[in-house]
């Protein structure tokens, strides 16, 4: 059973990508998160050997991520750093600008991979409510502002995030001349959407799952009290979220897991490689959720 965590995936951009990242989104710390809590977790994922940090303005971390990465001292061509663009910020004339506020934060003169964090474009404002606002922003054209990213050199390679169906990156494809390299998408044993990632790989698009291991916040449901998924482990002799994401990488899809706790980064960042009848067992929980 070998022990794996230097695996990458190659995107169609040329890069690889670190198949294990770590997710700074942390929804069990303060709120806004205390930006010495985050600092130290990053630096502690890279200590650990994470060299894929994904991150998101509207995290309100991304001084504390650049802080972090620039105190590990390690050299920029060895880590990955994804960021996003968030909702209010579609507008062709605001993407560059976004982007260059996350580098400023970040500390950095690129990101390795910047997303579209959702399809969905909001104006600045909130309505009376509080709500927000829709924006009536093609997506073909925030695409478009994107593409003109890479070749300046301040992203790697470009994406998405949140797009859930065809129709939603079909709206890109369509006008697109850089293909997005990667949906980021919530994913777990008991969502598999196995012809959707099938489908995103006839195109080129490489998925990353988040939230591999929460089945429902809601309900509070975590992989690790999961029993279908505590006895398949118990077997394997691992954790139940070293199974899920190892099941995770070994069906193609990158993870990016967050934790702000050592033991549990330490256990995230070894995957191994399953039996086939185990990948098998755990693809029927999918067929049951």
């Amino acid at each position: 059973m070998a022990v794996s965590n230097k695996k990458t995936f190659k995107l169609s951009s040329g890069f690889q990508m670190p198949a294990i990242g770590f997710g700074t989104y942390f929804s069990t710390l303060s709120d806004p998160p205390d930006p010495a809590q985050v600092e130290n977790a990053v630096k502690t994922a890279l200590q650990i050997g994470y060299r894929h940090i994904d991150c998101a303005p509207i995290y309100e971390n991304e001084a504390a991520v650049g802080r972090a990465i620039k105190a590990s001292g390690i050299p920029r061509d060895e880590l990955f750093i994804t960021s996003k663009l968030w909702n209010t910020e579609h507008d062709p004339s605001d993407v560059g600008q976004a982007l260059d506020r996350s580098l400023k934060d970040l500390g950095l003169d690129y990101v390795d991979l910047y997303l579209i964090h959702w399809p969905a474009s909001w104006s600045r404002e909130k309505d009376e409510n509080g709500n927000n606002i829709k924006n009536d922003v093609p997506l073909s054209a925030t695409w478009a502002a994107m593409e003109e990213l890479v070749p300046v050199g301040k992203a790697k390679s470009i994406g998405v995030s949140n797009f859930f169906t065809q129709e939603e990156l079909e709206e890109v494809l369509a006008k697109a001349k850089i293909t997005p390299t990667v949906n980021q998408v919530l994913l777990h044993p008991y969502r598999q959407n196995n012809e959707f990632l099938s489908w995103c790989s006839s195109k080129g698009i490489h998925t990353t799952a988040w939230g591999p291991l929460t089945i429902s916040r809601m309900r509070k449901l975590h992989v690790a009290n999961d029993p279908a998924l505590l006895d398949i482990a118990k077997e394997m002799n691992i954790s139940a979220t070293q199974l899920a994401l190892s099941w995770a990488v070994q069906r193609g899809t990158s993870v990016i897991p967050n934790s702000s706790n050592e033991e549990r980064m330490r256990s995230n960042f070894e995957i191994v490689e399953l039996p086939s009848a185990i990948m098998e067992r755990i693809a029927e929980l999918g067929k049951v959720a």
